[in-house]
C-alpha cells in the first residue's frame, strides 16, 4: 500500500510541476506580447490563443492533486452521523461513481478531440487536436487517482478485517 501511496504523490508532484512550467510559459508569452507591442510596436498573434489554451491545459493536468488530496468539495455533513463502516461505503460510491463519469468525460473528449485533427488554430499554426486533447488527458489523470484510491480503500479495509 505504501507504493500506491507514494505513486499517487509522484503523479500529483508531477502534475504540479507540469502545471507550473505551462503557467509561467504563459506569464512569459503575455509578458512578450506586452513588450513586443510597447517596445517594437508590433502584436504577436498567437500570445491570447497560447496563454488561453496554456491555461486549460494546466488545469485539466493539476486536477487530480485535488482528488490526491481529498479537497473537492463534497456533502460530508451527515459524515458525523454515521458509523465508520457506512462512511466506507459512501466513499466507495463516489469513487465509482467519479470513475464512470470520468470514463464518460474521457471517451467522449476523446471523441471531440479526434474530430478536430486536421483542422488548425487561427493564430497557432498547430491542430485543434493537441488543445481538445487535455480533456481525455486530465479526465484519465483523475480516473488513476480515484482508481488508487478505491484500491487503497479495499486495501485498508482488508487490513482491519485482519486487525
Amino acid at each position: 500500500m505504501e507504493k500506491i501511496k507514494k505513486f499517487q504523490e509522484g503523479l500529483a508532484k508531477a502534475s504540479l510541476v507540469i502545471a507550473a512550467i505551462m503557467l509561467a510559459s504563459v506569464a512569459l508569452s503575455i509578458l512578450l506580447a506586452v513588450a513586443d507591442r510597447h517596445i517594437l510596436k508590433i502584436g504577436l498573434i498567437w500570445t491570447e490563443q497560447y496563454a488561453r489554451y496554456m491555461l486549460i491545459w494546466s488545469t485539466f493536468v493539476s486536477a487530480n492533486v485535488l482528488i490526491y488530496r481529498n479537497e473537492l468539495m463534497r456533502v460530508d455533513f451527515l459524515d458525523s452521523f454515521w458509523p465508520a463502516g457506512m462512511k466506507r461505503v459512501r466513499e466507495a460510491i463516489y469513487n465509482l461513481l467519479f470513475i464512470i463519469m470520468l470514463t464518460l468525460l474521457g471517451w467522449f473528449g476523446m471523441e471531440q478531440a479526434t474530430a478536430y485533427i486536421g483542422v488548425s488554430l487561427m493564430g497557432i499554426d498547430i491542430d485543434k487536436f493537441w488543445v481538445y486533447l487535455c480533456v481525455p488527458v486530465g479526465a484519465i489523470l483523475m480516473m488513476i487517482q480515484y482508481l488508487l484510491n478505491l484500491l487503497t480503500l479495499f486495501m485498508e479495509k482488508k487490513g482491519a478485517d485482519a486487525a
